[in-house]
């Protein structure tokens, strides 16, 4: 007969791998679960918040892009100003000049 999880030990489980940084696997064996359980389990919980929430991006629209300035630190902390208007090119041109 095969074990059932109570709904607490199944948030617990999720929370550990979603909000800690432990993997699937060392959340299941805390847990007492399997690792095939948790990953069914996941897939759940994230189709589920798939279906309940919101897009992730949202369209934006500039009233006035002339107003728009950019600023991009690298990841060796240099960091690169920009005023718009830009086209892709002088972006792409400012970028590659770091």
């Amino acid at each position: 007969m095969p074990v059932r999880f109570s709904t607490e030990v199944k948030r617990q489980a999720i929370d550990l791998v979603l909000h800690s940084r432990l993997t699937v696997a060392s959340a299941a064996q805390q847990t007492g679960c399997s690792v095939n359980a948790l990953h069914n389990w996941l897939k759940k919980h994230r189709q589920q918040r798939a279906d309940t929430q919101p897009p992730i991006f949202v369209p934006v629209t500039l009233a006035d892009p002339k107003l728009v300035s950019v600023a991009i630190v690298t990841p060796n902390g240099f960091t690169i100003r920009l005023n718009a208007p830009l086209s892709l090119g002088e972006l792409l041109a400012a970028i590659a000049s770091c």
